[in-house]
């Protein structure tokens, strides 16, 4: 690794860089700023529902080891206070997948250890949250840990700007993705956008920021065929309809709003309704969001066959996990109101 050229009067590399850029180097990085300063600690243990306060006593007591040996494997990162929690965090990048590690460090849990937490934390975002025997795993990706500290609160403390530059650099963490279109026909999957602020699906991939549904010719909605409203995502559970009172503290992390609270958990008991029986324990992604934005013209799919047809849009049969980005969107809007005026 070359420090500096010449010519410069300083390196342009911070200490992370000299990690290396694999998984156990992103884990020793952000063991080290969980370790080097509380409020980095807490606004972690927060996002992941162990809801301990930020005090000098808690963090003194608090231990974070990393690459720790067990009979079950070796582990990335555990941070343990006492009998009050107790988390082990599993660190991939790129497009690794978590599969057997699920189970694998289920028994390195104590029931004497308080709130247990399994944390995945990937390049590719699944969004299952599980309880398993007394056990919250949690999936997060490396993009949700920018967001959690790329703000104004952390803006001025070193040590977290150069842990966003490293992770940002030396791991491409670019597949943030703007707004996710899908096609809706259903008039039950309508009503839960409509009157419940929440969408269901199988899968997702990516990290959106807004969903907007695109109404089919074949709903028959008032406001007619294609997109006519844009709602933000302000998270995203994959869990079974019928557990969703299992939830509810995941979900107040998502907004303070007690009606949208109210709405959503509504939505989901009443999914769970209409689910047989045998599916019962299907796991399904629902998106949580907030009061949709109505457009004043509705945004269509492109037509036609030929060469170019739906380049960075839609057109024809919408395929799943289908972003476009908000400069595409908005030059859709830009065009449709000019048509709306002539």
């Amino acid at each position: 690794m070359k420090i500096k050229e010449s010519g410069l009067e300083r390196t342009p590399l911070n200490r992370f860089d000299l990690l290396g850029d694999n998984e156990v180097a992103l884990s020793k990085a952000f063991a080290w700023i969980l370790g080097h300063e509380p409020k980095i600690l807490y606004r972690f243990l927060h996002s992941i529902g162990v809801n301990v306060k930020n005090t000098k006593n808690n963090f003194k007591n608090t231990s974070i080891v990393i690459e720790r040996h067990r009979e079950e494997g070796r582990t990335d990162i555990e941070i343990k206070q006492g009998d009050k929690f107790h988390i082990i965090i599993e660190s991939k990048v790129g497009n690794n997948k978590v599969s057997k590690q699920r189970e694998q460090y289920l028994k390195c849990f104590s029931k004497n250890s308080g709130k247990n937490v399994l944390c995945f934390i990937t390049g590719v975002n699944d969004y299952k949250l599980q309880k398993v025997n007394a056990v919250d795993i949690h999936n997060l990706s490396w993009n949700q840990i920018l967001n959690i500290y790329d703000n104004k609160d952390f803006c001025e403390i070193k040590l977290v700007d150069e842990f966003l530059s490293f992770i940002r650099k030396g791991y491409k963490m670019n597949n943030q993705k703007e707004i996710l279109i899908q096609d809706l026909a259903i008039s039950e999957e309508i009503k839960k956008y409509i009157e419940n602020n929440i969408y269901r699906r199988k899968a997702i991939f990516g990290s959106p920021l807004y969903f907007a549904p695109y109404f089919t010719r074949k709903s028959g909605r008032v406001e007619g065929e294609g997109v006519s409203y844009l709602s933000k995502i302000l998270g995203i559970l994959t869990l079974s309809p019928k557990d969703i009172d299992n939830y509810k503290d995941e979900l107040s992390q998502f907004t303070e709003n007690e009606i949208l609270l109210s709405k959503w958990v509504k939505g989901i008991k009443e999914d769970n309704k209409r689910i047989k029986e045998d599916n019962k324990r299907i796991l399904y992604t629902y998106f949580f969001l907030d009061t949709p934005l109505k457009l004043r013209v509705p945004l269509k799919k492109d037509v036609g066959r030929g060469k170019g047809i739906g380049t960075n849009w839609i057109s024809k049969m919408i395929p799943k996990n289908r972003c476009v980005t908000f400069q595409e969107f908005t030059q859709r809007l830009i065009d449709s109101q000019i048509k709306l005026d002539a």
